[in-house]
């Protein structure tokens, strides 16, 4: 059982819907407010997390988990996808018709840390999806609820050198949330901030690794590609010394036009919508030169990690005066390129 280590806790988010400044970009104080619902009128769940709800063809649902040790060294994100959004092989599915989202899933699992860095992102087939409504099996990895929380087991094997990734993460939420957002103007692609406070217990069996720390949880879906949906996000969560957590959404709609969501959760997970800090431009991503703007409290001493370094997309680990921050900003405009495809499957393989 996890301790409880939230006293005086509160949580920030702020979501916008924007772009990586195309030329009709909206400018941030003209975005429209994201309406709120409930999981099951969005239709996001009936029960549990939506484990067993269908997936639209051409379509997407992500279950999607991070945290950070408490001893500051070690970190981990787990998204399982059905319709894996960024799938080349998806993709190119949808170009010739072929759009059930079944046939393209896959658990990312990715391991930051010295010495045990591993990132794990297998593509399968229907035939390797297993669903209940307290239940979601890729492969042999899996999602289970349980107690508050959920337990994730992970069998994969990391890209490029094929090595096991083995172990079970739990997470205890503090208390489940059960309010979603729109994140387009049609009622198509949702954002569920299932547990924005939460407790994490990693045991890895390979590599050897064990450790606790601060974690969040939430869930998009899309009942179209996403691509057509947004040009852009950015997003970044995180937990302050003091007990305290911010999370920050930014993205623009691809019809033009961006949208805004500012919330602030206490440790009762009581939601309130709040003002937004000032955006600010972290450097690009040092390989790819991916922009990295970012919804930051303002100081001078801000140190940015680089987790991930793609084509179109990054994560970082960003740290602001106590605070630390899980960034990412996605960049669709050039997933869609023809180069950036023809990279995809290096990265990402796929069985069946």
């Amino acid at each position: 059982m996890l301790s409880k280590q939230y006293d005086n806790y509160k949580c920030y988010i702020y979501m916008t819907t924007y772009a990586t400044q195309p030329r009709h970009a909206t400018p941030m104080n003209q975005a429209k407010k994201m309406r709120s619902s409930n999981p099951h009128s969005a239709g996001l769940a009936t029960d549990g997390l939506g484990f067993s709800r269908p997936v639209p063809a051409g379509g997407y649902r992500w279950w999607y988990v991070d945290g950070f040790s408490d001893c500051g060294q070690f970190g981990i994100t787990l998204i399982a996808f059905i319709g894996s959004v960024f799938s080349p092989y998806y993709f190119r599915s949808r170009s010739k018709g072929a759009m059930l989202a079944e046939d393209h899933v896959s658990l990312n699992a990715i391991l930051y840390g010295p010495s045990k860095s591993r990132w794990c992102m297998t593509e399968r087939g229907s035939t390797a999806l297993s669903q209940s409504s307290a239940y979601l099996a890729i492969g042999p990895s899996a999602m289970r609820l349980a107690n508050n929380g959920i337990t994730i087991e992970i069998d994969e094997r990391a890209t490029p050198f094929g090595q096991r990734v083995r172990g079970v993460v739990q997470l205890q939420f503090e208390k489940r949330g059960d309010t979603c957002f729109e994140l387009d103007n049609a009622g198509e692609h949702w954002w569920w901030p299932i547990a924005p406070l939460a407790q994490m217990q990693v045991a890895m069996e390979r590599p050897a690794l064990e450790w606790t720390g601060s974690a969040y949880m939430d869930s998009n879906f899309g009942a179209r590609p996403i691509e057509t949906g947004f040009s852009s996000w950015n997003w970044c969560r995180g937990h302050s010394a003091a007990r305290g957590c911010q999370i920050h959404y930014d993205a623009q709609l691809a019809a033009g036009g961006s949208k805004q969501l500012s919330l602030s959760v206490d440790d009762r997970g009581v939601m309130r919508r709040q003002d937004f800090p000032a955006l600010q431009n972290l450097s690009r991503a040092p390989v790819w030169r991916v922009a990295r703007p970012a919804r930051l409290p303002a100081s001078r001493n801000i140190s940015v990690k680089t987790l991930e370094d793609t084509p179109f997309y990054t994560r970082s680990q960003v740290r602001v005066d106590g605070h630390e921050f899980m960034h990412e900003s996605l960049d669709l405009r050039r997933f869609c390129r023809p180069w950036v495809q023809f990279l995809l499957p290096f990265r990402m393989p796929r069985i069946g």
